[in-house]
This record gives structure tokens, sequence and C-alpha cells, in this order.
């Protein structure tokens, strides 16, 4: 059995990340063994999940749902040669610690053949550190943190727009004349929020424009109220907030409460169906990035909304769109790590619940993020 104490073992034999290297246009391989390997005699098809396996959670259950939704319709097609894939969640809230070692025993002792996570952008460089050492294919739904592709780790693949692009269209959308009026930033210090702000200020710096003020808030315990007061001091006509998606809803309802009746701007955080239930009439009116193409695939949404009660979000399609490349990758490559990589690889351009998926050479998704509103419950293009 790995325990906690082995499994971070082995994160730490895989070294460090290699340096940072400027984008080429040579894709990153996999040159090492293993693609001669025979197929194995299996009963089912084990892929990972990385993530709570919870369609109730209040944070991720929307990835869940889609995933669960795309394995159900995989095996209703035959599975692979019959065999049926099989989605198995290891997880924690403190992933560190026990979720860690619960994925490295899926690997090392289940036999996962691929895994799916993480479902941001903490749990993924947790995640993409074990992929390194144990050489398995890693689909990420959830990361928009581009620092886990500049280690530059051939096993990693991610579809969700990168913190540059949705701080591209943010930054452009905050350097807007004058008239529009000044802004400030409230940002959590929770790894993905941070990422997100780096991003926005460079992105910002480089248009010259800079907020009236910054105020970054602590992720655990956060006084809501007092990040209100201090943020609005400046007199501020827009607010971008950058934070998880319960906690932009508290941020939001704070401001509200306040008197701040100007325009909100959101990260990825906001831009989940878990921050409009959680902010509820708040939502209205928040501007925030497109994670996935719009509108979603309709055969994906009529599914989604005939299993599940209620429209997809883009986390809901990224997550099905995750267990589809995985499966169709196990289709064309047979039970092999290293050819399952080298066919997620292959199948781009690829289109799915979620839109295209075009790899750069790190494999990221070159997918923009063009802002959306949010209207009814839903995220759709501004009129």
């Amino acid at each position: 059995m790995l325990g906690p104490a082995l499994a971070l073992a082995l994160l730490a034999s895989a070294g460090p990340p290699p340096p940072y290297k400027a984008p080429s246009d040579e894709p990153l391989d996999f040159r090492g063994p293993g693609r001669d390997d025979p197929e194995p005699d299996v009963a089912e098809v084990l892929i990972g999940w990385f993530g709570p396996g919870d369609p109730e959670h209040p944070e991720y259950g929307d990835y869940w749902r889609g995933a669960s939704l795309a394995l159900e319709q995989e095996n209703a097609a035959g599975g692979y040669g019959g065999r049926p894939f099989r989605l198995v969640a290891e997880w924690s809230e403190s992933p560190w610690k026990a979720g860690i070692a619960d994925l490295a025993r899926l690997v090392h002792e289940r036999g996962a053949w691929a895994v799916i996570g993480g479902v941001d952008g903490a749990s993924t460089h947790l995640a993409v550190q074990l992929a390194l050492k144990s050489h398995f294919l890693l689909l990420s739904p959830g990361s928009t943190d581009a620092t886990a592709d500049h280690a530059n780790v051939p096993w990693l693949f991610s579809l969700a727009p990168s913190d540059d692009a949705i701080a591209e269209t943010l930054a452009a959308a905050l350097a807007l004349p004058a008239r529009e009026g000044a802004f400030a930033i409230l940002a959590g210090t929770d790894h993905d929020s941070h990422a997100g702000l780096v991003a926005l200020r460079r992105a910002l710096g480089a248009r010259r424009v800079l907020p009236v003020a910054l105020v970054e808030v602590p992720a655990e315990d956060a006084d809501a109220d007092a990040a209100a007061a201090q943020v609005l001091a400046p007199g501020p006509q827009r607010i971008a907030v950058l934070a998880p998606p319960r906690m932009a809803a508290r941020l939001l309802a704070a401001l509200r409460a306040a008197g701040f009746a100007g325009r909100v701007l959101g990260g990825a955080g906001l831009a989940r169906g878990a921050f409009a239930r959680a902010a509820g009439g708040d939502a209205e009116g928040v501007v925030a990035p497109f994670l996935s193409e719009t509108p979603v695939e309709p055969r994906f949404r009529e599914a989604y909304e005939a299993r599940w009660g209620e429209p997809p979000d883009a986390g809901a399609a990224l997550g099905a769109d995750t267990v589809r490349l995985a499966a169709a990758a196990v289709r064309g490559a047979g039970l092999n790590r290293a050819l399952i990589r080298d066919a997620v690889r292959d199948l781009a351009p690829w289109s799915g619940a979620s839109g295209r998926v075009r790899w750069d050479p790190r494999g990221r998704n070159e997918r923009p993020a063009p802002l959306g509103v949010w209207r009814a419950g839903r995220l759709v293009p501004p009129e």
C-alpha cells in the first residue's frame, strides 16, 4: 500500500520541473520506453478522476456531472471492445496528503490508464508531478493556470483557456476609455486567484493602465465586508473580482450591500454555474469569460438537461470532453499509456461539447476567452 509519505517521495523523486522555455513550434513529446508493451487482458478500463466525485459538490459538481454523463454515453456505445470504461474518483479536501496518496495507489496498484484532473490549477500542479514520474496521461478540465504548462511535462493536456487568454480579454475591457470610469481589483489569495492576478497585472501593464486599488483577500476566513469597504474607498466605477466561485459570490454580495452599483467583471471563478448559484440575483449583469465555446453542443445540452434537470455550464462541458477524449484515445491506441498520450495529441483538431480543441506545443487548448454576461442564470454573449 502506498501511504502519503511514499506518494510524496514519488513526487520528490521526479525532481524540479524543467526551467521555463520560450514557446516553440515543436510539440512536447515523450521519448521514453513503453510503446512496445503488450496489451493486458482486463475486464474494464479504469480512468482516474482527481477531483470530487460528487454531483452535488458546491464547487466542482458540474465537472463530475458532465464527466459521468459522457462515461454513460461512451459505455452505451460499446466501451472499449465491449469492455466498460470506469471512472474512479480519488480526492481529499487536503489533496497534498490523502488525495495524492490515493491517486498514486490508483495508478500504481489499480492500473488506471489515464487520469482526468485536476479540477483547478493547484490540484493540476500536484497531479502533473506524479504524471511526470509515473507516465500517465493527465487531462485537466479545470486548470487555467499556464504555469503548469511551463513545467514542460508531455503528459499534461489542459482543455480550458489559460489565465493569459482570460487576462487579455479582461485587460482589454478594463482599459476602455476614461468614460467607463476608474477600476479596482479584488482578488483572493488562493492559488488560482493569485495566478489569474499575476496574468491580469501583466496584461494591464502592457497597456500601461493601473487600478485605483488592489485588495487581496485571504482565501480562508475572508472578511468580505472589510474587503468591500477597502476596495470601494477610492471610488471605482468598475471592479474586477478574481476569486473561487463561492468566495466571489460573498465578495459580490458585500459590494452590493455597500452600495456599489457599477459594473463587476470576473475571472475564471465567476464563469461557472457554481458562482451563479451561490450569487443568486447578484450575478445578474456580471461580466465573465467564456471557458467553453458558446453555445454548448446542442446534443450534449439536451442530454445533460434530461439527466440532471438543468442546463450545463462550461465546467460540465469540459468534464465531458475529458472523458470523451480519453475514451477516443484508448480506442485508437489500445491499452498502452504512452500510446494513449500520443493519441490524445494526434486527435486534435477535435470537436466536443465545449467546442474545438487545438493543442499548442505544451498541450494547452488554444482557445480564446471572450467575455459574456450573466442573464437569468446563464452566461450569454453580450448584446
